[in-house]
């Protein structure tokens, strides 16, 4: 997803840019970091989203990378940041925000595998761990249990992609 960004006011108020030749030219991330916590929120209406952390500032160059930080329910997750068509004269330019890992919302695990239960046995417990956010390689399993009456099964969440998709394994 790209976003547009005023690169010249990603440094904040106060903050002073060193002298330097214009494609060495440094600029703050304060206004990636607000923009990472919103799209984040966005992206995960129902759940908790604490502060973002990028580095302090960044090389105006098109296709430099950073990573940044956004803290979710707790749990820290990885975004890779890339400027994207960035004019270093005028300080302007734009900039892709991706996950650097997939990010997985438990409770939607959970729903997935209540989705998929028999009619009878929409009454039971799953249960997929504590943690409410998982940040996980892809192709990672996430285990869960199913219980009813007494009885437990296994099943598995298996991530899919950078997106999150998972996939259901019974």
């Amino acid at each position: 997803m790209v976003l547009a960004c005023l690169l010249a006011a990603c440094g904040g108020a106060g903050r002073q840019q060193p002298a330097a030749a214009p494609d060495d030219q440094l600029v703050g991330t304060t206004e990636v970091e607000k923009l990472l916590v919103s799209t984040q929120k966005r992206k995960s209406p129902l759940l908790r989203v604490g502060a973002a952390r990028c580095p302090e500032r960044v090389r105006l160059a098109n296709g430099e990378t950073f990573t940044c930080t956004v803290e979710i329910e707790g749990t820290i997750a990885p975004y890779e940041v890339t400027l994207r068509q960035v004019d270093a004269a005028g300080g302007t330019g734009r900039f892709a925000l991706q996950p650097a890992k997939p990010i997985i919302d438990v409770t939607r695990v959970v729903g997935l595998i209540r989705g998929r239960l028999r009619p009878a046995a929409r009454s039971a417990t799953v249960r997929c761990g504590t943690a409410k956010v998982r940040v996980v390689e892809v192709g990672a399993t996430i285990r869960c249990t199913v219980s009813l009456g007494g009885a437990a099964r296994k099943v598995d969440a298996v991530v899919k992609d950078l997106d999150g998709t998972v996939v259901i394994k019974a």
